[in-house]
């Protein structure tokens, strides 16, 4: 890195952290020399992580001077983040695809390599850091509840699909025999399901605000109470988003439009970033609501009828859903149909 691509840096000192189960690597850089990187392995214990502290205390750079980058790498990150939580560091956690298209064309790597692309990346878009903040006990507890319940949602079809399949194609015997060594764990899955369900609905009833923006979200002809849920938790408390646009790209329900000089016409497409969870249960509560609203219902038969691609009036359906949603939250109000604004 040269004189010309140096960067006004608002950080002494600039850490790029690449996590893995065991270990996680670290590199750091100084704003004034941005060319001369260091780096260290650490492990993903309770000592690695002190040991880790010790290695930043050791530059002698305050922690609001001190700007930590890191990968959101699902459960790895959590241990790590923890315990800097206890201190004043500035810590940045960035989406994997944002820092893997910056770098450019990239042939092999390893995880000290990683490191120091973090490191690089956070100090030439250091403007753009969104410091992380932890997230509130309530919505974390439900964060892990829900991402068990979906884990062995996925458990229980993975095993009853085939099974049912065999039926299907005339291999009744065959089905009888794997459906009989399979229903005790099903069973237990099912139960373990009704659980963490059951511990859901406690927490959420418990908790008064949490309580009243499911409520609003539900009162929605369609939204279900476990879509409300996963919203609440994917949107931070829908923190996250300033607009109901927003949201709805975040799920994948906003097509975008592919032009470039006169040859390049690519009809709008929803984009394939987005978060697919929220997508399928989207898709679920569009399909009921189409059903069971008039507004939607009318909208849905009315673009069909006009020669609109029936997948593609359900996106539309599923887009006036967020927006709806954003709606209820944002005015704190449960939906009503043919509503008016009081003047």
């Amino acid at each position: 890195m040269n004189k010309k691509q140096r960067v006004m840096s608002k950080f002494k000192l600039i850490i790029g952290i690449d996590i893995s189960k065991n270990t996680f690597d670290a590199s750091r850089l100084w704003s004034d020399t941005p060319g001369l990187i260091e780096h260290q392995v650490f492990e993903q214990t309770k000592s690695g992580l002190v040991s880790f502290v010790k290695w930043l205390k050791s530059t002698g750079v305050e922690p609001q001077q001190t700007l930590l980058c890191m990968e959101h790498t699902g459960l790895y990150i959590h241990g790590l983040l923890e315990h800097l939580s206890r201190y004043d560091y500035v810590v940045w956690v960035e989406m994997p695809l944002r820092i893997k298209r910056s770098i450019g064309l990239q042939r092999g790597g390893d995880d000290k390599l990683s490191s120091k692309l973090i490191a690089q990346y956070a100090y030439r878009y250091q403007d753009a850091c969104k410091p992380w903040v932890a997230e509130d006990a309530v919505l974390l507890r439900l964060r892990q509840l829900i991402a068990q319940r979906d884990r062995m949602v996925r458990q229980v079809k993975a095993l009853e699909v085939p099974v049912g399949e065999l039926k299907q194609c005339e291999q009744a015997v065959l089905a009888q025999e794997l459906e009989q060594i399979q229903r005790k764990t099903v069973s237990a899955l099912k139960t373990a399901i009704k659980e963490i369900e059951s511990r859901v609905a406690e927490i959420v009833k418990t908790n008064a605000s949490v309580q009243k923006k499911i409520d609003c979200v539900t009162s929605i002809k369609g939204i279900s109470t476990q879509t409300a849920i996963h919203l609440y938790v994917y949107t931070k408390g829908f923190t996250a988003y300033e607009n109901g646009k927003q949201l709805a790209s975040y799920c994948g329900v906003v097509p975008f439009e592919r032009r470039s000089g006169i040859s390049v016409r690519h009809r709008p497409r929803v984009s394939r970033y987005a978060n697919k969870d929220l997508k399928r249960l989207l898709h679920l509560c569009a399909m009921c609501a189409i059903r069971h609203d008039k507004e939607l219902r009318s909208y849905y038969q009315r673009k069909v009828l006009e020669g609109k691609n029936k997948m593609s009036v359900v996106n539309a359906v599923r887009n006036k859903l967020i927006q709806r949603v954003f709606a209820v939250v944002r005015d704190e109000r449960k939906w009503v149909e043919n509503y008016v604004y009081s003047c």
